[in-house]
């Protein structure tokens, strides 16, 4: 009897290491040892000798995916103008005092080394500089999130470089379902339904998105067609008014942080005879953020647009929902959707 007893204590014992062993390596666990190695978005093999405590990020892009992973206490340097973008004081106000490392145009390379980061996040477009942290044995991420799935896989990468790959969980989910029920709206719409939707750019609405740019990602994925559909290029792109003339949106779209106003282009006489300006159907995205560019919130500019497009299939009063939603359990706070119309 007393070796029956030892068996199944010694069986219980074993089974409950098993469980704790799986339990430990379920998601949200966090990672504060042990190297940890991923593929940038650059096609580089990025090593960290262990998970990444303090981070420099060049672009508002990654500084917001690093807030919404929960990881905000760990940037120790961000881009200029934090001071010009509301969603830091809204969400995590103690950045505003961070040093900054200066713009993706204009980065500061010997600021950021200076600050003795573990992990630099940059774009792509800053890529000629890795060599300079490397130099000095600082890892750098090059991030490039120009599509829905590519934005994903760079959150993935930060929170798996940072020792909390189950961080990214929830953003995915909301993604996932989120973009479900867009689709079972915008699948039953005809090509002839769907509007032909001009995207400006920050500094002038003779820019716009061409069909490799994420805002292009967006229009389409809200059950509409970038005007600028034909026109190749991942970068914001110049276009004569002749151009836009030809194009003949349906609905004009003004980033949030644009330099211009609405009334900037309806009083435009040039865009006279163009069906947005005849209709006065020119909006400009709400501004808590760059809800048009890759940034974890960029489902809402998604939203937003398919609001404007199929208002009548998805109302503005439930975007102001859903956006307020997803502040609340991504970012931490109130919105205020008083001024969105």
């Amino acid at each position: 009897m007393k070796k029956f007893l030892l068996c199944v204590l010694s069986a219980i014992l074993c089974m409950t290491l098993v469980f704790s062993s799986v339990a430990c390596s379920g998601k949200g666990k966090t990672q504060t040892e042990g190297q940890v190695t991923v593929t940038d978005q650059a096609g580089r093999t990025v090593t960290l000798e262990k998970p990444a405590q303090k981070i420099v990020s060049f672009g508002y892009n990654q500084t917001y995916a690093v807030i919404a992973l929960g990881l905000a206490d760990r940037l120790i340097g961000i881009e200029a103008k934090a001071n010009q973008r509301p969603i830091y004081s809204l969400a995590a106000p103690e950045l505003l005092n961070l040093p900054n490392v200066g713009s993706q145009k204009q980065p500061n390379i010997e600021a950021a080394i200076a600050l003795e980061p573990d992990l630099v996040l940059m774009a792509k477009s800053l890529q000629s500089n890795v060599s300079a942290f490397e130099a000095v044995g600082i890892p750098v991420a090059i991030c490039y999130p120009e599509s829905q799935a590519l934005l994903e896989e760079e959150i993935k990468m930060i929170a798996s470089l940072c020792g909390v790959p189950g961080n990214a969980d929830a953003l995915i989910k909301y993604y996932d379902d989120t973009y479900k029920k867009v689709e079972k709206i915008t699948s039953k719409f005809s090509d002839a339904e769907k509007p032909v939707v001009y995207m400006g750019a920050v500094s002038s609405y003779l820019s716009t998105s061409p069909k490799n740019m994420y805002q292009a990602d967006l229009i389409a994925k809200a059950g509409a067609v970038n005007a600028a559909k034909d026109i190749d290029g991942d970068k914001w792109t110049d276009v004569s008014y002749e151009q836009l003339l030809a194009m003949d949106p349906d609905i004009i779209i003004l980033p949030s942080e644009a330099s211009y106003s609405i009334d900037d282009v309806l009083n435009d006489k040039q865009l006279a005879s163009v069906k947005a300006v005849k209709n006065k159907a020119v909006y400009k995205m709400p501004y808590f953020e760059a809800l048009d560019s890759p940034v974890p919130s960029g489902v809402l500019g998604t939203l937003y647009i398919l609001a404007k497009a199929h208002g009548e299939k998805y109302s503005l009063d439930t975007f102001k929902k859903d956006l307020t939603d997803f502040y609340k359990k991504f970012y931490g706070f109130d919105a205020d959707t008083s001024n969105i119309n």
